[in-house]
């Protein structure tokens, strides 16, 4: 801070004597062009009364030679003194048109005016002496009279051009001395003028050179400081590559944010500083550096994450959790542990839903074990006091011969009642026994072809439709093809029978994941309320009146055998969507 005040008071200081140094030379350099205006004013009248003067001599001298040559002609009669006489007026008129040129005041016009009256006048009196005196034969008195009043006028004229003459000697001769003298002051102000010039221009170099030697210096330095920034830098990205390196290698994601928080200190958001190479392909992102999580992802407040990490931020505390993630394109399960890093925090998460999803696959198979156990000593044990009881029926039915018409209606009701626990039981048995897999390897398309064909009079019958979209090079999964369609007809019928006739649609979508194919059945019906949807697989549950509620039971249990997790989302009013992961050929399913 201190060298930048230096530098701007030496700033400021040097443009304030750049300035004063221009201001001063501004004023010198005026004053010096009055003076060598006012010096050139004076000459240029001092050569106009010169040339006046010049003028008044030559009038004069002309005129003394036009009257020399007058008397010369009276005298003699000779007219050879006529020549000289008549260029003598000729020049008499070029030096009063240019004495007209130098009139300065009012006096000299006068004094010009009366010359040129009495040159006029005499030169009338010559011209009539001339034309007399040529055509006389004898000189007469009244040329005597004429040449006294020639000389007459003659003497006026002296009189008046010496007037002139004095008067402008006069002022020739002061504005001489003020030549002289202002001929000495434009010299000393040029030489004052080019001596500050030189100064300013020598303290203006010489601040410039100190600027310069300073500024060199200040590059020198700077220059030596970005060698080392630069080293540093190259240092530090090195480091930060072979750290990311690191990271990449991981096979846990790892992403670091910083907190962007508001004018009262409060954490609104986070934006991500790095992310992995795991993390990226996780998220299926490579764009979020920069950016902000709420903005991207948004889910992240609704699942409590970002409470999470204010709370790592805020109080230091470290978060490790297990959580299910949807939204943003993703529903897996992953666990994670957040730190604190500096104003944010850095989170390492790793992807478990296939872990999470064989954990609910074994639960569920232990449970549909356990299950089918069950219903097999029910089975059993019901079985055999159902087989005395249709004995014991046959034997009443021949002893009530004669009674028939009378106990017919009941005989048909028990017959009806048995031959319904009969087939309860044999589905029972069903759902509940442990299949063998004919394991092949089949198309998606055939999979999903064999399902239509096998509800397609069901959907034609009840006036709905159907809409199958299958991506482009799938691979082949492993299945018992007969088992599956069982289990996907189980599912699609079920969707039949949630949908409004004429108005449904059934659509069949399948796409491909990183290690699955995912097959996604969705309806348009009315839909499964969450406490419903809870409940959807279990045995005997059934939504419609005359079920048995096994139908999902067998379906999810031959799912399983083949290692297919099962994921059912629904909306009532909107519909539901059954979702099957199919691991792909060269998976093991689970057993």
């Amino acid at each position: 801070m201190e060298e930048l005040r230096k530098d701007r008071e030496e700033r400021r200081l040097t443009t304030m004597l750049y300035i004063a140094a221009m201001a001063v030379l501004l004023a010198l350099l005026y004053a010096t062009y009055r003076n060598i205006r006012t010096y050139s004013n004076t000459v240029a009248e001092v050569r106009s009364h010169n040339t006046a003067l010049l003028e008044l001599e030559g009038l004069l001298s002309s005129l003394r030679d036009a009257e020399t040559g007058v008397r010369g002609f009276q005298l003699t009669n000779d007219t050879s003194f006529l020549e000289p006489y008549r260029q003598a007026n000729r020049r008499i008129r070029d030096h009063s048109a240019r004495l007209g040129l130098h009139q300065l005041n009012r006096a000299d016009s006068a004094g010009l005016g009366e010359l040129r009256r009495l040159s006029g006048e005499l030169g009338e009196l010559w011209r009539s002496m001339v034309f007399n005196n040529a055509n006389a034969i004898v000189r007469s008195p009244s040329m005597v009279y004429d040449m006294r009043v020639a000389k007459s006028y003659m003497d006026s004229i002296r009189t008046v051009h010496d007037g002139l003459v004095d008067d402008r000697t006069r002022r020739r001769d002061d504005l001489l001395d003020r030549e002289r003298e202002e001929g000495v002051d434009a010299p000393f102000m040029l030489v004052i003028y080019s001596l500050l010039a030189l100064f300013a221009t020598a303290l203006m170099f010489w601040r410039l050179t100190r600027t310069l030697r300073f500024n060199e210096e200040v590059r020198v330095a700077l220059r030596s400081k970005v060698r080392a920034l630069d080293h540093e830098v190259t240092q530090r990205a090195r480091l930060q590559n072979q750290l990311q390196q690191v990271l990449d290698v991981s096979p846990s994601g790892i992403m670091a944010f910083r907190s962007i928080r508001d004018s009262a200190g409060v954490i609104i958001d986070f934006e991500w500083l790095s992310s992995n190479r795991t993390a990226n392909a996780t998220i299926g992102r490579t764009d979020l550096v920069g950016k902000r999580l709420l903005e991207e992802m948004p889910e992240n407040r609704s699942h409590g994450l970002f409470d999470d990490y204010v709370r790592t931020v805020e109080q230091g505390t470290p978060s490790v959790k297990e959580f299910q993630y949807t939204g943003s394109g993703l529903n897996n399960w992953f666990r994670h542990h957040a730190v604190k890093l500096d104003d944010g925090f850095m989170v390492m998460f790793s992807d478990i839903t296939d872990q999470k999803r064989a954990e609910m696959i074994n639960q569920e198979t232990d449970r549909l074990e356990l299950t089918a156990q069950l219903t097999r000593t029910v089975a059993h044990e019901v079985r055999n006091p159902l087989t005395n009881i249709h004995l014991a029926l046959e034997q009443i039915q021949d002893e009530m011969e004669g009674k028939e018409e009378e106990v017919k209606p009941y005989f048909a009701i028990v017959d009806r009642n048995l031959k319904r626990i009969g087939t309860l039981i044999k589905e029972m048995l069903e759902s509940s026994r442990k299949r063998e897999l004919n394991l092949a390897s089949w198309r998606m398309v055939d999979i999903v072809d064999g399902v239509v064909k096998t509800i397609g009079d069901r959907l034609a019958l009840r006036e709905m439709g159907h809409l199958v979209e299958i991506a482009e090079d799938l691979p082949v999964v492993m299945v018992d093809h007969e088992l599956i369609n069982l289990a996907l007809t189980n599912i699609a019928v079920n969707a039949v029978e949630a949908m409004e006739p004429g108005k449904g649609l059934l659509r069949f979508t399948v796409t491909r994941d990183t290690d699955a194919v995912i097959l996604s059945m969705s309806d348009n019906g009315k839909g499964i309320s969450p406490e419903n949807l809870q409940r959807l697989f279990e045995p005997f549950y059934s939504g419609r009146p005359g079920g048995l509620g096994l139908g999902l039971t067998t379906a999810r249990s031959i799912l399983h055998s083949h290692g297919i997790h099962l994921d059912v989302s629904s909306t009532v009013g909107e519909g539901t969507t059954f979702a099957l992961w199919f691991p792909l050929a060269g998976l093991a399913p689970m057993t």
